[in-house]
This record gives C-alpha cells, sequence and structure tokens, in this order.
C-alpha cells in the first residue's frame, strides 16, 4: 500500500509480536470452524469452474431400449401365386448404441460461465481473507486483553495488601487509643472493596481466556507474555505514532478488505451482465450414434449394426422477454454493486476519522494520567508517613489511596485502549497482523 502521510507503526503497539501471540494466531488459522467452511466453499466453488468447463467437452452415453408395438404396418400381396403377409416393422423392437454430443461453437456463452464461476471464487476467496483478518485481529485484542487485565489484578493487589497494612497499623493504633473504631471499620471496608473489585476482574479474565480457546481452539492457550506488553521497559519500548492522516485516501484504503470485496463483487456484475447477453445466442453442435437396431426390411427382428450423425444450429427466437429481462436486473446489481464500493470507501473513512479522535483523545488522557500517577505517588507517600506520625484523618488516607489506585488503572487502561485504537487502524488498512 503506498501510503504518503505518515507511518504506520503502532500506537504503543509492539513493533513485533510477542512469539505465543503469533503461535495463537497461527492456531486460530487453523482450527477456527468458520475458516475451514469457507475453505470447503472455495474448493467447491472451484469445482463448479470446472463443471463450466465441460460445457465444451463431448458427451458419450451408452443407451438400450425395447418397446412392444402393436398393431403394426402389414400388407398381404399374391406372390407367386400365393398370398402372403408381409410385417413392416417388429412388434418387439430393440436399439443398443452409444451416442456422442459434442459443442462446436457457442458464440462464448461457455467462456462467460467459466468467467462467472471464477469469479464467484474470488469473492469466496476474499471472504476468506476477511475472516482470517479479522479472526488474526480478535485473537490479538484478546491476548492483550488478558494482559491488561493481568496487569489490572496486580495493581488491585498492590491496593489490597496497602489497605490491608494499613488496617493492621490502625489496629495497633487502636489499642494504643490513639486511633478510633470507625478508622479501623473504613479501612477494612475499602479492603472488601478491593477484593470484590479484583474477583470482578478475575472474572473478566477468564471470559477473556474463554475467548481466546474459542478463536484458537485450543483449551490452554499460551499466553506466558502477555502482561509482559504491559511492563514499563515494554511499553518505553513502543513506537508512538499520530493518527492516520486521510488526506490521500484514494491510495490508502486500497487495502481494506471491505473495500476489495465490493469491488470483487462490481467485477462480478460485470460479468453478470456478459453471460445475460450471451444467453439468447445460438449453439452449434455435432451428434453422432452407433449401435444395433432391428426394424430393417427384410429381416425386421434381426439387429443390424448403424450409424447416425449431424449437426444441430439451435437459435432461440423468442423467450416471454427472458433475456431482456435478465440483462435488466443484472445491469441494476451493477449499479447497485458500483454504489456498495462508494459505500464501503465512505465507511472506512468515517471509521478512520472516528478512530483518529479516539486516538487523539486517549493519548491526551494518557499524558495527563501520567502526571496524574506521579502525584498520587507522591500524595500517598506522604500520607502514609502521616499516618505513621498520626497527624492524619482516615479520609486523607483513604482519598490519596484513592488517588493512586484510579490514576495506576486509568493510565493501564488508556494504555490499553491505544492498543485497541491501533490493532482496529491497522485492520482498517488491510495490514496483516502477523
Amino acid at each position: 500500500m503506498l501510503l504518503t502521510v505518515g507511518t504506520l507503526q503502532a500506537q504503543n503497539q509492539p513493533a513485533q509480536l510477542p512469539d505465543d501471540l503469533r503461535a495463537l494466531v497461527q492456531q486460530a488459522n487453523t482450527n477456527y470452524p468458520v475458516l475451514k467452511q469457507q475453505q470447503q466453499q472455495i474448493q467447491a466453488s472451484e469445482v463448479r469452474v470446472d463443471i463450466a468447463r465441460t460445457a465444451m467437452k463431448p458427451n458419450v452415453s451408452g443407451n438400450a431400449s425395447y418397446q412392444y408395438l402393436n398393431p403394426v404396418a402389414k400388407a398381404t400381396l399374391p406372390i407367386d401365386g400365393v398370398d402372403r403377409t408381409l410385417q413392416f416393422a417388429p412388434n418387439h423392437n430393440l436399439n443398443a448404441y452409444f451416442g456422442v454430443g459434442q459443442t462446436i461453437y457457442d458464440w462464448g456463452r461457455t467462456n462467460a460461465a467459466v468467467k462467472q464461476a471464477g469469479d464467484n471464487v474470488q469473492v469466496l476467496r476474499r471472504n476468506l481473507e476477511i475472516t482470517q483478518q479479522s479472526l488474526a485481529y480478535q485473537v490479538a485484542a484478546a491476548y492483550y486483553g488478558v494482559g491488561f487485565l493481568q496487569k489490572s489484578l496486580s495493581v488491585q493487589d498492590s491496593v489490597i495488601r496497602t489497605a490491608g497494612a494499613n488496617v493492621r497499623l490502625l489496629v495497633t493504633r487502636l489499642q494504643n487509643g490513639d486511633a478510633l473504631q470507625y478508622d479501623v471499620l473504613s479501612q477494612q471496608v475499602r479492603v472488601k472493596i478491593a477484593q470484590n473489585r479484583k474477583i470482578e476482574i478475575q472474572n473478566q479474565l477468564e471470559r477473556q481466556l474463554a475467548t481466546l480457546t474459542y478463536l484458537t481452539g485450543n483449551p490452554n492457550p499460551d499466553i506466558s507474555k502477555a502482561l509482559d506488553q504491559f511492563n514499563l521497559e515494554a511499553m518505553s519500548g513502543r513506537v508512538v505514532t499520530q493518527p492516520f492522516n486521510l488526506a490521500n485516501d484514494t491510495q490508502s484504503l486500497l487495502g481494506n478488505k471491505d473495500v476489495q470485496l465490493a469491488q470483487d463483487r462490481v467485477r462480478q456484475a460485470e460479468t453478470d451482465i456478459l453471460v445475460s447477453n450471451l444467453s439468447g445466442r445460438p449453439s452449434l453442435s455435432f451428434t453422432g450414434s452407433a449401435g444395433f437396431r432391428n426394424g430393417y426390411l427384410p429381416d425386421i427382428n434381426t439387429p443390424k449394426f448403424n450409424v447416425a450423425a449431424g449437426v444441430v444450429l439451435a437459435v432461440p427466437i423468442y423467450a416471454g422477454k427472458r433475456y431482456q429481462l435478465q440483462n435488466q436486473n443484472a445491469q441494476l446489481t451493477l449499479n447497485a454493486n458500483r454504489y456498495a464500493v462508494e459505500n464501503a470507501n465512505a465507511q472506512v473513512r468515517q471509521s478512520i476519522a472516528q478512530l483518529n479522535a479516539d486516538i487523539r483523545s486517549n493519548q491526551t488522557r494518557l499524558v495527563n494520567l501520567e502526571t496524574q500517577v506521579e502525584q498520587a505517588q507522591k500524595a500517598l507517600q506522604i500520607a502514609n508517613a502521616r499516618l505513621r506520625n498520626g497527624v492524619i484523618t482516615n479520609v486523607e488516607l483513604q482519598s490519596a489511596e484513592t488517588g493512586v489506585e484510579e490514576a495506576e488503572l486509568g493510565r493501564l487502561n488508556f494504555q490499553y485502549q491505544l492498543m485497541l485504537n491501533q490493532l482496529e487502524l491497522k485492520r482498517l488498512l488491510g495490514e496483516s497482523l502477523l
């Protein structure tokens, strides 16, 4: 694909896929039932191409028939002074022969039918490409979702540990008369809230793993490196890219699979018009047969070898406006498919424009959250120091803890959202994930 503005490295996306993600995508390509279904449909359609080619090949058949006929033509004639009855056709008619038929020329109808079948194969192949591409990006989204949730669990565990340590500290201070029972209960409630959030995150993680199992067909998908994608080292090593520039969308959108499918359907409709235009053309064919049959004078009951050969010119004269209506239908279908190409291009431009807005928004909020995380961590350090010295209220401590938790989870969420944004941008531009 030609890109005149900007680059397409991932926004907060690894330059190279992790090995375990690459393996998961390959497993999905091997095991996903829909891909197997579409591959079988392509093979069936390719067979139909071969079937269309057989229209110009000879047809050979073996035939045998028996027919009893009565009455038959007879005549009584005087022969040597004696009246004799002559029978001109047998009562028992036997016929056994091999027949051959061969189309000599059909004014391009067979070639058009072969092209039509080939266009159908191309549409099915494009659908397979779309499914493979969508599947790969679904696997990647689920994989990064697992890493995001694992990192969220790590953050939540940190919150639980901090809140638990504060509970123990406040219990000690309560025993010494330096704290209130209310302070202890408030921190204990905070621990329970954090534990419930952890349970919810674990539930989401299990659901993501179930999605990966469905997509890959692997009951135990390897996600060993998913968490590493959200470590500080990995995040700092990613290339930051500005939103995609749509100024030259005619070239940049050529790789979009949905646009390509719409273009394939236009070509398919153009071939349908060709087939429709040729359907009323004549055909010239050869027919022949060779075999044995009875009924030949003078011994009408004895089968004799016979040969027949000829040519047939079939010229359609009137078909109740069928060919005209078929052509009209094909032309309307072509017009509709051309509009579908325009709509597909418009939808891709709209999706990229909306995605650009999301990327800019998420980038801005992520920058703000980086500062917010640093400030919240410093505030919590000060709060913990004041707690140890007994010069802070429980409300102030909870506020500091909540600030850190919300800032870290918010930063993690926007990092994850930027990953998803870039995956979607690459998909819209028709890029392969592998």
